[in-house]
């Protein structure tokens, strides 16, 4: 903080990994992370190459005026520093609440944002891909590898998330065609990481690119309704009455035609599949999320009709 010039301020921030305080950077209030621990075999070197190459674009990003932190060159003109062989980054802080679980502002609302979100990108040329990010088809290779057996993981849990990445390989190239449109995605648009403000409350601002990188904009709309689907925080089932809401929210903004719509299931599915990769590259034999995978995957026919209904 004395190198950075910053006075802490009062308030409590809550990241879901690390510390996090709210700080005052030359009138500007901010918001001073840890950054998480190198995992998955990334070196501190490639966790310093990542954390720029996601503050340059936040730095486009805000720059065309999109609301959502803006890197601050707090550290001798940089905006990440190493302190105690701990990583650190500077961003502007976002005044307002996460939405959660609150019914305001709505779902469609929600959705309406994350479509500006996606008109701003398209604006920013596509860097080079992100160095720490596992794109959703490179997720099948990792749960199809000799990595999964290693961790001991249950073998019937073991089969029958085999099963799920082979079927998922499998979409993924049947959908080929009907995506191609790459750009730099949020990752997590989810209500949690939506901020709102003002009476009556309006989606203002998102925050947490933590899982930002290269990727078709359909992979947003499924990634997001992985969580903001559900009908409360711990529930391993979708309400398809708010997976319609928050498509229909994205749609009414911008164009979606039906043929695109008909990825969101894969790219929702995937999620969680990429959920387990990632943890399986990281040697976490954690396998929580796959009765949520399952569940998708029993009502694939449920959720495709649904999209298509609010894209119409």
């Amino acid at each position: 903080m004395r190198t950075g010039s910053l006075v802490p301020l009062a308030g409590q921030i809550r990241p879901r990994q690390g510390l996090a305080f709210l700080v005052d950077w030359k009138g500007t209030r901010a918001i001073l992370r840890s950054l998480p621990a190198p995992a998955g075999g990334v070196s501190p070197e490639n966790l310093a190459t990542d954390t720029r190459w996601l503050h340059a674009f936040l730095t486009r990003l805000t720059a065309l005026g999109f609301p959502a932190p803006r890197p601050l060159p707090a550290f001798a003109g940089q905006s990440s520093a190493t302190a105690d062989d701990a990583a650190w980054e500077i961003v502007s802080y976002l005044p307002g609440a996460a939405v959660g679980w609150s019914a305001r502002p709505p779902l469609e609302e929600i959705g309406a944002l994350l479509a500006c979100y996606h008109a701003t990108v398209r604006q920013i040329a596509v860097p080079e891909q992100r160095p720490t990010a596992l794109p959703l088809g490179a997720v099948p290779a990792v749960l199809l590898s000799a990595r999964l057996d290693a961790l001991g993981i249950d073998a019937g849990e073991a089969g029958a998330i085999r099963q799920l990445a082979s079927r998922l390989d499998a979409e993924l190239a049947d959908t080929a065609a009907l995506v191609g449109d790459r750009v730099v995605i949020h990752g997590d648009f989810t209500n949690d990481n939506v901020i709102a403000s003002g009476r009556p409350l309006r989606a203002t601002g998102v925050i947490d690119f933590a899982l930002a990188h290269a990727e078709d904009p359909i992979a947003d709309l499924g990634y997001a309704l992985w969580r903001s689907g559900r009908p409360h925080e711990h529930a391993d089932y979708l309400d398809l009455n708010r997976v319609r809401r928050y498509v229909r929210g994205y749609a009414g903004a911008a164009a979606l035609p039906s043929d695109r719509a008909a990825a969101i299931p894969v790219y929702l599915m995937g999620r969680g599949l990429q959920m387990i990769a990632k943890r399986v590259r990281a040697g976490r034999p954690e396998t929580g999320m796959l009765a949520q995978v399952q569940w998708l995957s029993a009502h694939r026919g449920a959720i495709a009709d649904v999209v298509q209904a609010a894209v119409r």
